[in-house]
């Protein structure tokens, strides 16, 4: 949590020299109000920017299967041995001689040792830009085999800053090429952590029992220990500071990366499935090989963990490119949607609830929520998903399934009165100025309620100081408080909003330093931003049911709703954007003379960021008694999130 201060600090935070002051009385209602939704606020997860394969997901290796790296066109062929190198008298070559592992992986590296070989030899991994190797986890090491060794065979964890082994594990190997490909798999713990990410695998064994010859290699893996002790799941740290965003939904697989860069390449579901050496990978939309390793079922096993609702997309016939699958060619590809929703939410006994049963899971999930693409109103995609594509889909699976609640990926505007079904909900993407985003607080007031609205992704990604194009490195005190202000208009129109979820959950530090998300990660470090904790805030201290607060100024600069939960408990959220530097609040909650807890949020000035080893959140929490029969305090800071649990 960022830096959290009690008592005579708790409701301080330095901006300017000038002060102002302003003063609100606030009046609950203990009555009345609309009910809430149980997912207002979420998770949206796609592997952008490392934000998979390199972060959330557990994998240390890069390029663990020689599915390839980088991706800068949609040409191939991807696979590389990037990432990979010799540590002593070998040669390694990319070798696609037959007998393969799997059809899935085409491509495995051969090690070839000199003929004069003595002593160790072996080849080493690079990582995602470093590991994090530390006592504090298990590691799990697993490789395949092809050839002729007989002796051990030594999986090490090494620090280039020390240049020192951290820890091993030995694997002891007696087999020849008659053999075909053997697995190997071992548990350990390091010896050392390691003092920085600057650390490397290392694979190692006797070059005499190997000279003159070669060893063939495929799938090397390194997976650490997970969140919840989940196979094949998820990064600790990550998905702990996940976990306390305390989301109710997850929007999967989430973004442009459902789609695909072109075709073939778009996200195959029942490609992701099944153990890790069948699943083939793509050519992700965000330059880089998706090993699809973090796949559908450890999706929705992160759903199990986290008490999640899972709000399932599915592909419907648009690539990025523009492509886009003429109605007489359309029927496979529901089909396919037909076949994962039977995966998922079918009886053990049949024929694709059987597939998922033989995985692990005999009991079936609940889909409730079904998106029909994603961001269909760009790549030209408009006309045919008007025309036919989403009744298509929409028409199959409510006929499967017709309690399913369907989601349209474009404004409901754009279809005409007859053509779209009363309650679709329709998905909404807000990336705005931090003023824009400001502005949207009456935004759902007067709109239509036919027809609920998803925010499937959200962010403000200028302010000030950064205006189009050039985004936000990282979210400020003043782009989070409009983020804020935006909540709670969502939260005043609780009858239309079914949920909102940040347009970026998770970016690595090394591929994305200069646009706003979350969460942001190095190989051993995580950054907190200041988004992560005004959606923190305000989800953790969410209600039921709307309550109607009428306050004795007008809304703007400062805002403020409330929510109450079946306890009697209030919420009541007041946010100051860019108004008095000093505001006395009195709130009045009629019947309530307990203690309440106020909790707050700002930063030493608007342009504050959270960075790497410098956090400049401040989270308060004070103590609030009754005072002439309500609760008073002061909020100091022109920009300042503040929530009171009476």
């Amino acid at each position: 949590m960022a830096s959290k201060r009690m008592a005579l600090v708790a409701l301080t935070a330095l901006l300017g020299t000038m002060p102002t002051a302003g003063a609100v009385t606030l009046n609950v209602s203990t009555e009345g109000g609309n009910a809430t939704s149980s997912i207002m606020y979420g998770l949206l997860y796609e592997d952008v920017y490392h934000s998979g394969d390199g972060g959330l997901y557990s994998e240390l290796i890069q390029n663990r299967a020689f599915q390839g790296t980088s991706v800068n066109n949609n040409q191939g062929p991807y696979q590389t041995l990037q990432y990979w190198h010799t540590g002593g008298s070998d040669t390694l070559t990319l070798d696609n001689d037959a007998p393969l592992l799997t059809s899935a992986l085409p491509w495995h590296m051969r090690v070839d040792v000199a003929s004069d070989a003595t002593g160790q030899t072996g080849f080493w991994n690079e990582g995602y830009w470093g590991m994090n190797v530390t006592t504090a986890s298990t590691y799990n090491a697993s490789f395949y085999i092809r050839g002729s060794y007989t002796g051990e065979m030594l999986a090490a964890f090494w620090s280039n800053t020390t240049n020192s082994m951290l820890g091993s594990t030995s694997f002891n190997v007696n087999q020849t090429e008659a053999d075909g490909w053997v697995s190997y798999s071992q548990t350990f713990v390091p010896t050392y952590s390691g003092p920085d990410e600057k650390n490397t695998f290392h694979i190692t064994f006797e070059g005499s029992n190997v000279a003159g010859g070669s060893i063939r290699f495929q799938m090397i893996s390194v997976l650490s220990q997970s969140f919840n002790g989940s196979p094949n799941g998820l990064r600790m740290d990550l998905a702990e500071a996940v976990n306390e965003l305390n989301g109710k939904y997850l929007r999967l697989p989430g973004g442009n990366n459902l789609e695909g860069i072109a075709s073939p390449y778009r996200w195959k579901w029942n490609e992701t499935i099944g153990p890790i050496i069948t699943r083939p990978g793509r050519p992700g939309t965000w330059g880089y090989v998706n090993t699809d390793g973090l796949g559908l079922l450890e999706m929705m096993q992160w759903c199990l963990d986290m008490n999640l609702e899972p709000i399932l997309a599915v592909w419907d016939g648009l690539y990025l490119d523009g492509e886009i699958v003429d109605e007489a060619d359309l029927q496979p590809y529901i089909d396919d949607v037909l076949n994962e929703l039977e995966f998922l939410t079918g009886p053990s006994t049949s024929e694709w609830g059987s597939k998922r049963a033989s995985l692990g899971y005999s009991d079936p999930f609940t889909i409730n929520y079904l998106e029909i693409g994603n961001e269909d109103f760009l790549n030209g995609g408009i006309p045919s998903y008007l025309a036919y594509r989403f009744s298509m889909f929409y028409d199959a699976v409510k006929n499967e399934y017709p309690n399913m609640k369907i989601i349209s990926s474009i404004w409901a505007g754009y279809f005409t009165d007859s053509s779209l079904p009363v309650n679709v909900i329709q998905d909404l993407h807000d990336y705005l100025s931090a003023d824009d985003m400001a502005a949207k607080f009456n935004g759902y007031d007067n709109a239509p309620r036919t027809y609920p609205v998803l925010v499937g992704e959200y962010a403000a990604i200028y302010d000030a100081q950064h205006t189009s194009p050039n985004q936000l490195d990282n979210p400020t005190l003043q782009s989070a408080t409009s983020e804020a202000v935006y909540f709670l208009g969502l939260e005043r129109n609780a009858d239309l909003i079914v949920g909102i979820s940040h347009g970026a959950l998770i970016k690595s530090l090394h591929d994305e330093p200069d646009n706003v998300a979350m969460i942001k990660h190095s190989p051993t470090s995580i950054v907190r931003s200041m988004s992560y904790y005004a959606a923190k805030l305000f989800a953790t201290n969410f209600g039921s049911e709307t309550v109607e607060v009428t306050g004795d100024v007008a809304y703007g600069p400062l805002y403020w709703a409330a929510t109450k939960n079946d306890s009697g408990t209030f919420f009541i959220k007041i946010v100051n954007y860019g108004g008095d530097s000093s505001t006395t609040v009195t709130v009045l909650v009629p019947g309530k003379t307990n203690v309440a807890t106020l909790k707050t949020l700002s930063a030493p000035d608007m342009y504050s960021t959270n960075t790497l080893g410098d956090t400049q959140s401040i989270w308060t929490e004070t103590q609030i008694s009754v005072s002439e029969g309500g609760y008073s305090f002061t909020l100091s800071g022109a920009y300042i999130m503040a929530v009171l649990v009476v």
